[in-house]
């Protein structure tokens, strides 16, 4: 049961990371977007961390001030 629970939270983990900067995200969202499956992917086979996306998304989706 608790692999079940830590699965859980990775995939929360893993949504508040890559779906943050995201036009089309709404916090409890069950639909999931290719490109979260694919980022998903990379890191659960350590092609990426978690951090590495991170920093990928707040460099590429800063929202502009203008």
């Amino acid at each position: 049961m608790a692999s079940a629970s830590a699965a859980s939270h990775a995939e929360s983990e893993y949504k508040k990371v890559i779906c943050s900067a995201c036009d089309f995200y709404k916090p409890g969202d069950t639909l999931e977007c290719a490109a979260f499956k694919v980022l998903k992917y990379l890191v659960e086979t350590g092609k990426l961390t978690l951090e590495e996306v991170d920093l990928a998304v707040s460099q590429a989706c800063r929202k502009s001030s203008a």
